[in-house]
């Protein structure tokens, strides 16, 4: 990945452009045929389903299965927050949910979330399945400014929090010190709020932990290792776009479109300024975008 990155570094800006442009109409491609012949048999926002069918009195009635589609599986803080998904039509909640997402899009990628958006394929295959890949992109993007949004991720699916180990990569302990410790704090107080609800995504978790993987992918016990190792190389190596590649890694099931979560990458790329390490973060009021999105990495 360091050669990758001093060979990108190296072309000129005719050569990167010529990437970024070619990467652009492979994706408008890609999505023109999901869009024609693929969505049309596609079980649409599948995934959404288990928020608007949160019921706070069984909600971990899955758990023995963990493969059922449309259970849910995050923690009850996150049922509490997604609650009011219940309370709406479904046309109303994937109404929000889209421009929610498109909010996310925007916040990290500002005028080129349009082109996201249509010309990354993951983005849209994220999109009509209805899961939290663009959302988790979002938390890690902030996360490094504001290592609090780091709990999103802790508690939804859990093991991408090992990004975590960036600051320990920086020796930003009281970054380390707040991604940790907030989420401890929500843990702890949802605990005291409905110990029996946190006891059963307890369960939960340890009975998918030990749930057999999808054939030809492998198994997060041997990815997660990875993952925290590129981590703590990005904090290192003040490479913050890695990141998003290491919390991809480390989802508990790899699939396709989870690869959304590197659209903060490249935002990441273009701020790459901000991280460069020479011992300290650069202040945030300096901090610019000093590199353009006909900069973006072919990774």
């Amino acid at each position: 990945m360091t050669r990758l990155a001093t060979w990108f570094d190296g072309l000129t800006t005719t050569q990167r452009r010529a990437i970024r442009d070619g990467l652009i109409v492979a994706g408008l491609i890609f999505n023109a045929t999901l869009v024609i012949f693929w969505l049309p048999r596609l079980y649409l926002w599948i995934d959404a389903e288990a928020w608007w069918h949160i019921d706070l009195t069984n909600l971990y009635s899955a758990m023995h299965d963990p493969g059922e589609i449309g259970a849910f599986r995050y923690a009850p803080a996150i049922a509490w927050l997604f609650l009011p998904a219940t309370w709406v039509t479904w046309p109303a909640l994937i109404a929000v949910y889209l421009a929610l997402n498109g909010v996310a899009l925007v916040a990290m990628t500002g005028r080129w979330a349009l082109v996201f958006l249509v010309a990354f394929p993951p983005v849209l295959l994220e999109l009509v399945n209805g899961n939290i890949s663009i959302f988790m992109a979002l938390a890690v993007w902030a996360g490094l400014r504001w290592p609090a949004a780091w709990a999103f991720l802790l508690l939804t699916k859990v093991t991408p929090g090992v990004g975590v180990l960036w600051f320990a990569g920086r020796r930003d302990w009281r970054g380390l010190a707040v991604a940790l410790g907030f989420t401890a704090a929500i843990v702890a107080i949802g605990f005291a709020i409905a110990p029996g609800l946190w006891q059963d995504w307890f369960q939960s978790l340890s009975l998918a932990a030990a749930a057999p993987t999808s054939p030809g992918v492998p198994p997060l016990v041997l990815r997660l290792p990875i993952a925290a190792i590129l981590a703590f190389w990005a904090g290192r190596t003040g490479r913050a776009w890695v990141v998003p590649i290491a919390v991809y890694l480390a989802l508990p099931i790899l699939w396709l479109q989870g690869l959304a979560i590197l659209t903060a990458s490249f935002p990441l790329y273009w701020e790459r300024d901000r991280w460069r390490v020479g011992g300290r973060l650069v202040a945030p009021e300096r901090a610019t975008r000093s590199n353009t999105p006909a900069e973006v990495p072919a990774a």
